[in-house]
Order: structure tokens, then sequence, then C-alpha cells
């Protein structure tokens, strides 16, 4: 069977900042409101939507981990099979929310009884129908001697997709610009000689904010809470999230930058055909890695340091043919870093092309 694929027609926004703390289903969020941004593509599509008092929002969890067969749900001390459960982390990450409907402003829908984390990607709405969705049932399985545990059950984060190592070492991270600051500059240096002037950007990977607040990039997505904090520190509009399905509708921003994040996504292809997605017509890409090929790559490879031993390095002419797949043209690239960060005494000027530099920047063009 053909690979099946969606597109986003909105993003929800609530008080959830993070799926720990949000509540398991709607009834146990009733009076917590929220709203659904519905992008302008698709606005056409709520009309007559007013006049239901509830709607059903389906999602993509786009903060699970990949899903088990047998997990152990919020409420139950014990496995049970994904399907007999509504959890996030499931072979195919689709959720389900039936929310009341306040009110409708353009494109904006105002809703309550909300237990979705804010930036979560909208696949669908559905309005709320008694006659059709209301069953008389004799059983509810397992949930029978747990249901009464709703009201006070949160998520407790079990289920989230996030790198544990940059939550875990964030400090260490964000340091280690400044401790080899002369590798850090010599990297700003290569991403200015492409980076378009004056422009609405977005950094998938944003970190700390470290490359975005120097380079005057406004957007940030990244799924690190710990450093996404500091990012926003750094005045970096930041959304906890994935560069795989980012929560930003069609033709939004004039530039992506994707700087070395790209050897740690799972979906490399994906990130890329999102980054297009959210591009307008004529926009750019900038890809910022350690190539693989390289004296760098080569030795953090060997290293194996507490970041990189996650890594999935590549090399300039692998991230180019990702670019190509989605239909990138006009490439240049610029290099830099010529020896180890901490053996580094100055800024070095960076240079055309690719073959010497540990660190590549790569450009391309959206058609």
């Amino acid at each position: 069977m053909n690979e099946i694929k969606y597109k986003p027609i909105g993003v929800i926004h609530s008080a959830f900042k993070e799926p720990k703390g949000t509540p398991i289903q709607p009834r146990a969020a009733e009076g917590i409101n929220g709203t659904v941004e519905v992008f302008p593509d698709y606005a056409e599509g709520l009309k007559d939507v007013e006049g239901f008092s509830h709607i059903i929002l389906i999602y993509h969890f786009h903060l699970s981990k990949k899903g088990c067969l047998k997990v152990k749900p919020y409420m139950d001390n014990e496995p049970h099979g994904v399907f007999a459960m509504r959890g996030p982390s499931r072979p195919n990450p689709i959720g389900i929310s039936t929310v009341r409907l306040v009110r409708i402003n353009e494109n904006i829908v105002h809703i309550r009884d909300v237990d979705i984390v804010d930036g979560t990607p909208l696949l669908d709405i559905k309005p709320y129908v008694p006659e059709f969705d209301i069953r008389k049932v004799d059983k509810t399985g397992w949930l029978e001697k747990n249901v009464h545990k709703l009201s006070t059950s949160k998520d407790d984060g079990r289920f989230v997709s996030m790198n544990s190592i940059f939550d875990r070492y964030y400090k260490k991270y964000d340091a280690w610009y400044d401790k080899n600051k002369f590798a850090y500059l010599s990297e700003l240096e290569a991403i200015k000689k492409v980076l378009p002037n004056k422009s609405k950007g977005l950094e998938i990977g944003v970190g700390t904010g470290r490359f975005a607040h120097a380079l005057g990039i406004k957007f940030g997505i990244d799924t690190s809470i710990e450093m996404l904090k500091i990012a926003k520190k750094r005045d970096i509009n930041v959304r906890l999230g994935d560069g795989g399905h980012l929560p930003f509708k069609n033709d939004t921003f004039d530039y992506v930058a994707i700087i070395i994040t790209i050897c740690f996504v799972k979906n490399p292809q994906k990130v890329i055909e999102e980054s297009n997605r959210v591009l307008k017509n004529s926009g750019k890409i900038i890809v910022g890695i350690v190539d693989k090929d390289s004296f760098l790559g080569k030795f953090y490879q060997e290293k194996k340091s507490v970041f990189y031993e996650q890594a999935n390095f590549f090399s300039v002419e692998e991230v180019t043919d990702l670019l190509k797949k989605e239909g990138f043209k006009r490439f240049s690239y610029y290099q830099t870093i010529f020896k180890l960060p901490d053996e580094m005494n100055s800024i070095k000027n960076p240079q055309d092309g690719f073959g010497d530099g540990g660190f590549v920047v790569i450009l391309g063009g959206k058609e």
C-alpha cells in the first residue's frame, strides 16, 4: 500500500506549553479555553460550523515518541494493547478531542474544554452530533475500574519524544559556544554569506537560540523545553515541536535555517519537505552541517561526545541530494573551521565551496 501523507490545515493554541501536566481528556479540562488557527487556505471550510455547540478536532501528536504495541497507560499500572487505549504513543500518532465551540472570528475558532498541547498541528474538524456519536455501551474494558481516575490524571510526559540528552545537558550545550567562541563566530560568518537581508526567517532546531539571536532570526522551533526557555530569553519567538511537523501555514517564511540540526532528526527528508511547505515562492533554505567527510566530521564520529553519539552525520553531497528531491536548486556552498574548535584563536573568513572546512553552509533556492 502506498504511503499516506497529510498536511496540517491549522494549529491549535492552548495554555499547555508542554505535555507534562496537560489533562488527558476534554472531560478533565472543563472550562479551559483555547483557539484553533485555521490556515487561510482552508478558512472557507468553516462556513456553517458555528451552528454546532461542539466540534471534533483531529490532530497530530507531534511530540509523541514512536509507539509500542503494548503500553502502560496513564490510568492503570498494567500494560494494555495500544488499540485498547487513547494515549498519544501510537503507530499513527493521531489524536481526537471533542471540544465546546465558543465563537469563530474569521479563521480563528475559539474553543473550551481543551486537553491539547499548544502548537499541535490540526488535521481536520468535524461537527459533533449526538444522534451520530452517542452509543449505548455494554462494557468499557479495563477502563471500567479506572475511569474514576480521570479527573486527577495528567500527562506525565512518559510518551513525549524529546531528545533527553539536550534537555539534560542544555547548560553544557550552551556553554560550548563561549568555550569555543572563535569556532562559533566563524560559523556565524559563513552563515551570514547566504542569509537574506531583512526577511522573515525560521530556525529549525533553534536550541538555546545562539544562532537565531546572533543572526536576527525571529522564529525558532525545537523539541527541548529547557533549551527553548533560554532561546525565549534571547527574544526568539519559540515553538515546542519538531521539524517534521511544523506548526506554521504554507508560504510563511522567506527562509528556513537548519543549522547542525539535520544530523539529529529522525527523518531529514520530512524536515526538508516541511521547510519547503512553509517557505514562500523563491524562498531560501540554509543548511549548516559538520561535513561527514571532513576532518572535523571524522573526529566527532570517533570521539562520540555526549551530543554527537546519537548523530547521523551527512556529507555535503548527501544533503544536496535531499534538497534536490524537494525541488531546491541554485546551490551555493561556504566552508569554515579548518582546525579543531579548541585550537582556534581567531575568526576565520569563510571560503567558497567545500572539501577543506569542517563546517559547511549549503544554500538552496525554492523554485
